[in-house]
């Protein structure tokens, strides 16, 4: 949460839900929702589950749209500080041959054996993670004339680290996949620097889709506005036409943004996205605000829903192919929410029984 909340008002933390990109749920499996959320509103929600859920928490008092124009403002705030916080950053990266991604793509210390880029743990923690969003329940009224939208196709999120001479996708569990890239430090082309890229990787295409830019070629944007991340994205990929390629059969392509009006959605959820011959199904939307600086943690300027929700949240027809995605026992997203947080509250119950049961045996 936000550094510099410190009103008497801003204390309870009821769950909020990050958009999950790094799941790619069937219909059958999403009948029952599944948690992607931790709690902090018990004592009893230790941090020790905080790897099994994706949720932050959030202030209660106030409605999610008072929420953005809160960290809108406290991050103007911060931009000054932003900037001296990440100022020698990739210098980290660059100087050290051992680099980790942190929170939500921790890699264990197990799992350092069989990677090719080395994670090291250190005493103050550094590095690189990824922004995540809450659901869209109050949509925007500034929507059309603030916002920017991207549509997420299928897939799971990874975060894309070019550096010395090769390219490595990491999820949470560790290394995706290593290739070399003609990203700035990617190792095809231009082999010196830092390139980190929020992606979505698809298997079956073998296609990694660019959400957004972290850094390029050592120039940090996590303290740059969304505009700004995405036009430099999108030039630095039309100006160089070997950016989509890579050493083997895996493609780059990068996901187009658009104001977030109505009927420009309206009329793209109708338009195939095409990768490497293949057709690949939209699997929701990212609503991003203007101004939004890139975060390591999740904030209300970033919002998703499921392609599904369109109809309801945004009263935009969808395709009968992703309304068939939709889970048999969907009414709305208020009543998706609530049962999220029911199977969540139970399994964090089970978890608690589980620890209990084993003291009890420890001590027998």
């Amino acid at each position: 949460m936000v550094a510099h909340i410190t009103s008497h008002t801003i204390s309870r933390r009821p769950s909020v839900y990050y958009f999950p990109l790094d799941q790619n749920p069937s219909c059958e499996s999403m009948s029952q929702p599944e948690a992607s959320a931790s709690s902090e509103d018990s004592e009893d929600f230790t941090s020790e589950f905080s790897h099994l859920y994706k949720n932050a928490g959030r202030n209660a008092d106030l409605s999610q749209q008072e929420r953005r124009e809160f960290y809108l403002n406290d991050q103007k705030e911060r931009r000054h500080s932003l900037v001296d916080k990440h100022r020698d950053f990739s210098e980290l990266f660059l100087n050290d041959e051992r680099q980790e991604v942190c929170e939500d793509l921790v890699v264990s210390s197990e799992q350092v054996e069989d990677m090719d880029v080395d994670v090291h743990r250190r005493k103050n923690k550094r590095g690189f993670s990824l922004m995540h969003s809450e659901w869209l329940v109050d949509v925007p009224p500034d929507l059309e004339e603030n916002w920017l939208a991207k549509f997420a196709p299928e897939g799971f999120r990874v975060l894309l680290i070019a550096k010395k001479f090769q390219t490595v996708l990491l999820n949470k569990r560790g290394k995706v996949l290593t290739l070399r890239t003609h990203l700035p430090g990617g190792g095809l082309s231009r082999n010196h620097g830092l390139t980190v890229l929020d992606c979505i990787y698809n298997k079956v295409s073998k296609t990694i889709f660019v959400l957004d830019c972290l850094y390029w070629n050592t120039m940090s944007m996590l303290d740059s506005e969304t505009t700004f991340r995405f036009y430099w994205l999108r030039n630095q990929f039309e100006e160089n036409a070997k950016m989509h390629e890579t050493n083997k059969a895996h493609k780059l392509q990068l996901l187009e943004f658009m104001p977030a009006d109505k009927g420009l959605i309206q009329e793209k959820i109708f338009q195939d996205l095409l990768a490497s011959s293949h057709s690949v199904l939209y699997h929701g939307i990212v609503f991003y605000h203007k101004e939004l600086h890139y975060t390591f943690e999740q904030t209300p300027l970033l919002g998703w829903l499921y392609c599904y929700m369109l109809p309801e949240k945004l009263a935009i027809d969808v395709p009968d192919i992703i309304l068939s995605k939709m889970p048999k026992n969907y009414h709305s997203l208020e009543k998706y929410l609530e049962a999220l947080e029911d199977k969540q509250a139970n399994k964090l119950r089970s978890f608690k029984e589980l620890r209990q049961a084993s003291k009890v045996m420890d001590t027998s």
